[in-house]
């Protein structure tokens, strides 16, 4: 009798839990991305395949930095952020934000990630500490400034003896052309691009691979959108990895996804070529004890329990 008691309780309260969970789905998702960062799931995103395999309309809003995508995920207006930068979320778990770290979007080199320094400044990476007492621009908490700190570290000059002024890309850019500044470092291929006009690269991309300098973008959700609708995030996720399989294959439009991005097809070409688009064994590889994700995620103080591997496509 205790038996058949307890099968008939715990039958309640797998249909109670499945009925919470159906009448708490989303009715939208709403999604945070860059600009002049091009994806293979941008195709998904132009052709409504998200919106297929998800059953609801989903919301693309674009963010400038990292962490403006975090303002948007604590004032509840934004449920999962795509390719955001790994410092940005950092900062935010550190603070107790109600985020998830749930995939690895890509990694990258400085390929996408660089700092430029104007050629009418003379500045190097020879005489780098030249740039010390002058004005250089930064999206500051964003995986721009970790790329910055690290290339200091490198070329031997003190961050603390510049006069460091928060600019997000466009604006970085601007400004290094009009010679406001001497140095910008930046995100994204349009503003990389409009930089390297009046500038160089401080450090080319083979020295900065050799350096070990690497940037990681993630997928990161609020806790209450993972917790309400675990199907959705992991339906997301696996589109992704669809999308990233394909364009492994050479399969992708890359006309759409440039189109999407915003940018010209060869300078959309030559972005998403700096970066490496890991499947699901090696996002989960990565994001475990040991692996390269951890390592960074250690190395910066993050508390335990950021991570969950358990949506990974695997």
């Amino acid at each position: 009798m205790k038996k058949i008691i307890t099968m008939i309780l715990g039958s309640i309260v797998a249909f109670t839990l499945s009925m919470s969970a159906a009448f708490s789905a989303a009715n939208e998702v709403r999604v945070a991305f860059f600009l002049e960062w091009p994806t293979p799931n941008q195709e998904d995103k132009v052709k409504k395949t998200f919106e297929d395999a998800l059953g609801v309309p989903v919301k693309w809003t674009n963010f400038s930095n990292g962490g403006a995508m975090t303002d948007a995920m604590l004032a509840g207006d934004i449920d999962i952020s795509y390719s955001q930068g790994l410092v940005p979320f950092i900062n935010a778990v550190k603070s107790n934000a109600p985020l998830k770290l749930v995939d690895i979007a890509m990694e990258y080199g400085m390929g996408g990630t660089t700092c430029v320094t104007s050629k009418a400044s003379g500045i190097t990476k020879a005489n780098a500490s030249e740039l010390e007492g002058k004005k250089v621009a930064v999206p500051l908490g964003t995986m721009a400034e970790y790329v910055f700190d690290e290339s200091m570290k490198v070329v031997g000059a003190d961050r603390k003896k510049m006069e460091v002024i928060q600019m997000d890309p466009e604006e970085g850019a601007a400004a290094i052309v009009a010679g406001d500044v001497v140095m910008a470092c930046l995100f994204g291929g349009n503003s990389i691009k409009s930089a390297l006009t009046v500038g160089t690269r401080l450090l080319t991309v083979q020295e900065a691979r050799d350096a070990g300098i690497k940037g990681i973008d993630i997928t990161s959700v609020t806790t209450k959108f993972m917790k309400e609708n675990p199907g959705m995030v992991r339906t997301f996720i696996e589109v992704t990895h669809e999308a990233n399989a394909r364009y492994a294959a050479g399969k992708s439009n890359l006309n759409i996804i440039a189109k999407d991005a915003e940018m010209k097809l060869a300078d959309m070409k030559d972005t998403i070529g700096g970066f490496v688009f890991l499947n699901a064994a090696e996002t989960k590889k990565s994001m475990e004890k040991g692996g390269t994700l951890d390592g960074f995620l250690k190395g910066m103080g993050t508390p335990k329990g950021a991570v969950d591997t358990s949506f990974l496509p695997l």
